[in-house]
């Protein structure tokens, strides 16, 4: 009676430390695959930000690129130069460092890039990962100008995105590049050219 009370409690006693080790073992190469693949979701995650900003920087570059834009003073009657078409805007980037950490862009005052990205409709107000920098390249005009004589084809901006979100001071870069199409229009890539994205 009392060996098969001791056998009863030695069937009971639990985990051996075999079987703990293995379990801690399988944990251990689960956490192995799953941390570094949950880490590059959350980066990838955090990039969306760049090609939807860069799209409605494009955006707003096709329609202040169409729409008239006139003088803030009266123009003499008849005068030819009351209207323009085919304005660009001055090259300009957001005043600040890529980094890991979110920032949030200051719209007040008169600096330069303020009026650029003004001037596309774009001024985000969300704390933003990257920086943004708009190239202004038109070939018939200077930059900030109307009547813009790119040819078919040509390239009039580039707009860019830099990022460091894992902030080792290496970057990553999206790039949308705007040019003229045969309808004296802004036209853009199909694709961003991207560059080390999870950086």
């Amino acid at each position: 009676m009392m060996s098969k009370l001791m056998r009863k409690r030695r069937n009971n006693e639990g985990f051996t430390l075999i079987e703990l080790m293995i379990v801690v073992a399988i944990i251990g190469v689960l956490a192995a695959i799953a941390i570094p693949a949950f880490l590059n979701y959350v980066k990838r995650s955090k990039t969306s930000e760049a090609p939807a900003n860069l799209k409605a920087l494009f955006t707003g570059a096709a329609t202040y690129y169409t729409s008239e834009q006139t003088a803030q003073a009266l123009i003499a009657r008849g005068a030819a130069t009351a209207n323009n078409t085919r304005c660009t805007v001055l090259g300009a980037s957001t005043p600040t460092t890529p980094s890991d950490q979110k920032h949030t862009l200051q719209w007040t005052g008169t600096a330069a890039w303020i009026n650029s990205f003004r001037d596309l409709n774009w001024q985000v107000s969300d704390p933003i990962y990257y920086q943004y920098t708009i190239v202004s390249t038109p070939t018939g005009a200077a930059a900030g100008a109307c009547g813009d004589g790119t040819a078919i084809g040509g390239q009039v901006y580039t707009f860019q995105a830099t990022g460091d979100l894992d902030g080792d001071t290496q970057t990553s870069l999206f790039e949308l590049a705007a040019g003229v199409d045969d309808g004296n229009a802004l036209y853009r890539n199909a694709a961003l050219f991207t560059q080390n994205v999870l950086e």
